[in-house]
């Protein structure tokens, strides 16, 4: 007998006992495995409290077929929305309608086969959330300093949004709540673009625009893009600007490019439809609004003199604008509607004035066929009025006309249930401030001090 093998176990026997073992393992963990289930969880922000448009993401443990996966969802009370798989693990629902204040919604997922080859959720699951309460962002500028700033609607506490190392020009609400983009002047005296995230903190710089001036941003109702005007430098400090263009630019990747290739086409103040299907913009020289497809690519043109903010309906089958034209009475403003689909344009409001209400904001609600417009109830002053209109019947209320103000800016909530606005008196101190309506307000009521209101739900 050899002495050296005493003792040494054969190899051959060792390695089929290891894959006998790892066999094994294998084994266990198909059976564990196939006795577990496919697990899933679901993200939210602490305390289960969420935006009214917040996509809920839940994540399987292993590649699940989409099919079978979307049929076990549901939401109590029922939402309308859509589906989105990032990738073969990742589910999100995006609503296309806002939750409910007030409201706790219950976020199913049922037990059932999830793979073609047997893999299952073996017991249901759920979750809780309710909407948060919602900010109003606005802007501030006090001694050559600026800061954006929040209040919360109800309590109305107050907390920076940013410091006051930036020299804040406009800015922009995400329509999810979660993110602010904002113009500021840098030291090449052009402007910059930033994004701030809801809970204030440092700014993160979007897009570094040197010399030129990137402003007016516009943010995608699905948050991932932003439209901007940039107005180029030029060649020498003491020439003018260029005319100003419109572009986008990727919030993720910081992708910068032009809406038009044709860069004879200018454009200021992009306004996204609801869907986020159409961007329309004001071409000053030609007193036109430019609409593009994003989709098709398909454009129109639609003449404006005043060139004013639009607003679109909730189906963004429609938007509204201001114009000028003339009637028996001379020069008026006209409030037109504009009915995409179609390729029907209509007056709303001035054709039989007998003298100019001077229309001016347009904010049209998303939750029914309502306009909040501003206008002059005295032809001979100044001082404005704020008005509800019911589109379809022309009837409405008044919110508000206090002797010797004027009112710019109205925004709808995402329910269509309060506005706020900014107003400022025609005459002494300059002391611009926020207000605030509800449909159950008689009067709105001051929220703040400050430009620009913006909802951050």
């Amino acid at each position: 007998m050899n002495s050296e093998g005493r003792g040494s176990p054969d190899l051959d026997l060792v390695a089929g006992l290891v894959t006998g073992f790892l066999l094994l393992l294998i084994t266990l963990a198909i059976v564990i495995g196939a006795q577990i289930g496919i697990r899933v969880t679901a993200q939210f922000p602490t305390g289960n409290t969420v935006g009214p448009y917040q996509a809920l993401t839940l994540t399987f443990s292993e590649p699940v077929d989409g099919s079978l996966a979307v049929q076990k969802f549901s939401i109590q009370p029922a939402v309308k929305g859509k589906f989105q798989w990032t990738d073969s693990k990742t589910l999100r629902f995006i609503p296309v309608e806002p939750y409910q204040p007030g409201t706790v919604y219950t976020f199913s997922f049922t037990s059932g086969q999830l793979t073609n080859n047997g893999g299952a959720l073996k017991k249901p699951r759920s979750w809780k959330f309710q909407i948060r309460q919602p900010l109003i962002v606005y802007l501030v500028i006090d001694h050559q300093k600026s800061r954006l700033w929040t209040i919360e609607r109800d309590n109305g506490k107050i907390s920076a949004l940013t410091d006051d190392s930036f020299k804040i020009f406009d800015f922009d609400a995400s329509h999810n709540g979660e993110f602010v983009i904002f113009s500021a002047i840098n030291e090449q005296k052009g402007m910059d673009l930033w994004r701030v995230n809801r809970a204030g903190g440092t700014a993160l710089l979007l897009l570094p625009c040197g010399p030129d001036r990137c402003s007016n941003p516009a943010i995608s109702p699905d948050g991932r893009r932003v439209a901007y005007v940039r107005e180029a430098a030029g060649p020498t400090p003491d020439l003018a600007y260029g005319s100003p263009r419109i572009r986008v630019v990727d919030v993720e990747s910081k992708q910068d490019s032009p809406l038009y290739e044709d860069q004879q086409i200018i454009g200021i103040r992009p306004e996204w439809s609801p869907d986020g299907t159409r961007l329309a913009s004001y071409d000053g020289i030609k007193d036109e609004f430019r609409l593009l497809e994003l989709v098709t690519g398909n454009q129109f043109t639609i003449s404006s003199q005043t060139g004013g903010m639009v607003t679109w309906s909730a189906d963004s089958s429609t938007f509204v604008y201001t114009d000028v034209d003339t009637n028996e009475f001379g020069l008026h403003t006209r409030i037109r509607e504009a009915k995409i689909a179609i390729n029907e344009i209509t007056t709303l409001l001035g054709e039989k004035d007998e003298h100019d209400y001077h229309y001016s904001s347009l904010a049209w609600s998303p939750a029914d066929s309502v306009l909040a417009i501003g206008f002059r109830p005295n032809p001979d002053n100044p001082e404005e009025a704020l008005w509800l209109m019911n589109s379809a019947t022309l009837d409405g209320q008044t919110i508000t006309d206090q002797h010797g103000y004027i009112y710019n800016n109205p925004i709808w909530d995402p329910w269509g249930k309060a506005l706020i606005f900014e107003q400022f008196k025609l005459k002494g101190v300059y002391k611009p401030e926020i207000s605030l309506w509800a449909r159950n307000m008689n009067q709105p009521r001051i929220v703040a001090e400050g430009i620009m209101p913006h909802w951050l739900p």
